[in-house]
C-alpha cells in the first residue's frame, strides 16, 4: 500500500511538472494578439464631449436638501441590564 501511495505521488508530480512546462511552451509559441487600434500620425485620438454644469441638473427643492444633515448625529443607545442578548446561563 505504501508503494502505491509513493508511486501515485511521483506520478502526480511528474504530470504536474510536464503540464506546467508544456503550458509555458504553448504560451511562448502562441501568436501575438491582434492590435485592433493602431495609432497613425494622421489620426486623432477620440475625445468625449464636456459634461454640462451641475446647475442644469434639478434635484428638487434645494432648501429641503440643504437642511437635511449629512450624517446621523444621534447618540447610540447602549444596552442596559435588560438586553435581549443576555443569556440566562452561567
Amino acid at each position: 500500500m505504501k508503494l502505491v501511495k509513493i508511486g501515485l505521488r511521483v506520478w502526480i508530480t511528474i504530470a504536474s511538472v510536464f503540464s506546467f512546462v508544456g503550458g509555458w511552451i504553448m504560451l511562448v509559441h502562441a501568436p501575438k494578439p491582434y492590435q485592433s487600434f493602431q495609432q497613425d500620425a494622421n489620426t486623432a485620438l477620440p475625445t468625449l464631449e464636456p459634461l454640462p454644469p451641475l446647475s442644469q441638473f434639478v434635484f428638487g427643492d434645494d432648501n429641503n436638501f440643504q437642511n437635511q444633515p449629512m450624517f446621523n448625529t444621534q447618540p447610540r443607545q447602549r444596552f442596559g441590564s435588560n438586553s435581549f442578548f443576555r443569556t440566562g446561563g452561567s
